[in-house]
């Protein structure tokens, strides 16, 4: 996904786009949609160049009609494949005008599936299997699960188990979302046409898109990019960020740079038995270039903490005074990993609050604290990174309300609570009132315990360096995101560990050096 453009667009967006385009062309964007079948079919051709047999799935919308595109230019050049399509294209469509023009090229469609989706008649396969798939059933317009015969030709379509080429999203999937309200076509290449959709990239959306290939369509869709029209989806400007549009942000440490050049970094966490916390949160830091890092941690996790990583200093967390000197001797706070759920993580939360030119990042407990506040929770000093579950906590709706359109989610935290939020998941969601970002690093070798720690380690490390707020989080996401897969290569995806991503944090913060 290297080579994606960063600008992501909503439905409405995209609807607009191809508005003024067709006012400028005669009205209609059938163009459009003959580069659409043009894209998929030089994808294929030029990626699977030894396929015998393609099946192509076709819808009643333009979806399908970018599928009967593909099946014109395959009957073009004597490839075998066969159409199967849910319906007749509405007349007078664009699409119509696509089905049409097959079949007076000789073109056949068949609407019924072999043996009526049956894979197999009398324990042997009676038709041959296809290579490659061309999903063309629904596109961008679904809001909830596919049903009827959709949903049947679905289901079958990913128990064919072939190459499967989505055409502009996965049917299925809700493009402005990632939700996947029911049946999902499962993709290994999504060619996106005229521009990035956010269901491609985050929530459920992420495990059905396969590889992301994106196809212009010969239109710069980037003036559009903030035209927001109205859309209870996203409200703002939205970018897909990774690590390579961020890495310049990373500083370079003169000759003459001593360690308070270099950040000082205050972690809050790691209440008694919870000690892990704070060790990978103040490893984090110390990884990302934080010049000093104090962790102020209950008694009985210190001895453990400097075994494991002597370079951390305590700080005793049930000494008010000392606790306080801590916060004014730094340059960024952090608060929250291990902390608990309980009177002392609320009075430290309202100490924080109070601070007017220290940043801060509240993590974990901190957050489920700061969930129970009735007033005075809105700071625009601070980064808050929850969860699923802690956003759900956050904004008193279920967890399942947070995962159907995770945008919107975080929009709503930054606009209840001010400053930036860093909505944790696939596809993590970043938002500080203006803008959103969606990262597109990640990997699942970071879903175990202690990963979010990690990340809010690197987040204050790159606040107490001076990045700003909005630039700390998103760097921090990319670095953390790009680690965790980096880990996952080396030695396995399962098994990984935050201390096995370590060390790729640090090859990561030193790529300007």
């Amino acid at each position: 996904m290297n080579n994606l453009p960063n600008e992501v667009f909503t439905s409405n967006q995209v609807k607009l786009i191809e508005r003024d385009h067709a006012n400028n062309h005669n009205g209609h964007c059938f163009d459009l949609m003959q580069s659409a079948g043009q894209a998929v079919f030089d994808y294929i051709v030029q990626n699977r160049p030894e396929t015998r047999e393609i099946f192509i799935f076709c819808g009643k919308g333009n979806n399908g009609g970018d599928g009967y595109i593909v099946a014109n230019l395959m009957l073009q050049h004597n490839i075998n494949h066969r159409v199967f399509a849910t319906g007749v294209p509405h007349e007078g469509s664009e699409a119509s005008i696509a089905y049409e023009y097959y079949l007076k090229q000789g073109g056949k469609v068949e609407y019924e599936l072999p043996n009526s989706g049956s894979m197999q008649s009398s324990g042997i396969i009676s038709y041959t299997l296809p290579d490659v798939v061309v999903d063309a059933l629904l596109g961008t317009g679904i809001e909830s699960a596919p049903s009827g015969t959709t949903a049947k030709w679905i289901g079958y379509i990913n128990r064919l188990k072939a190459f499967t080429v989505a055409v502009d999203v996965p049917s299925g999937l809700v493009s402005d979302t990632g939700n996947v309200p029911g049946l999902c076509v499962d993709a290994d290449v999504t060619v996106c046409m005229l521009a990035l959709k956010p269901g491609l990239f985050t929530s459920y959306g992420v495990d059905f898109v396969g590889k992301v290939v994106f196809a212009p369509l010969g239109i710069d869709s980037r003036s559009y990019h903030s035209l927001l029209q109205e859309s209870s989806y996203c409200p703002l400007p939205i970018d897909l960020i990774g690590y390579e549009d961020v890495r310049f942000l990373l500083t370079r440490r003169l000759p003459s740079c001593n360690k308070s050049d270099n950040g000082k970094v205050l972690i809050i966490s790691g209440s008694k038995g919870m000690g892990g916390a704070a060790i990978i949160c103040g490893s984090g830091a110390l990884r990302t270039g934080s010049g000093l890092v104090k962790v102020a941690t209950d008694e009985n996790n210190v001895c453990p903490m400097l075994c494991v990583r002597p370079e951390l200093m305590s700080v005793d967390l049930s000494d008010p005074a000392e606790l306080n000197k801590a916060i004014v001797w730094a340059d960024a706070v952090a608060a929250g990993p291990g902390l608990g759920v309980n009177d002392d993580t609320a009075f430290i939360v309202n100490t924080l609050d109070n601070l007017k030119e220290t940043p801060v990042v509240l993590d974990a407990d901190a957050l489920t604290v700061l969930s129970h506040f009735e007033e005075g929770f809105y700071n625009d000093n601070r980064i808050l990174t929850p969860h699923p579950g802690e956003a759900s906590r956050l904004l008193h709706v279920p967890v399942e309300d947070i995962n159907s359109n995770r945008l919107i989610s975080c929009y709503k935290l930054q606009q209840r609570y001010g400053g930036v939020i860093l909505l944790k998941g696939a596809g993590t969601v970043i938002c500080d009132g203006q803008r959103i970002a969606i990262i597109k690093e990640g990997s699942p070798a970071l879903a175990t315990g202690g990963s979010g720690d990690l990340l809010t380690g690197i987040i204050v490390s790159l606040l107490g360096q001076g990045l700003s707020l909005y630039d700390a989080a998103v760097t921090g996401a990319c670095i953390h995101g790009r680690a965790g897969f980096l880990s996952g290569e080396d030695g396995g995806i399962t098994g990984s560990l935050p201390s096995d991503v370590l060390k790729y944090v640090r090859v990561l913060v030193n790529a300007n050096s």
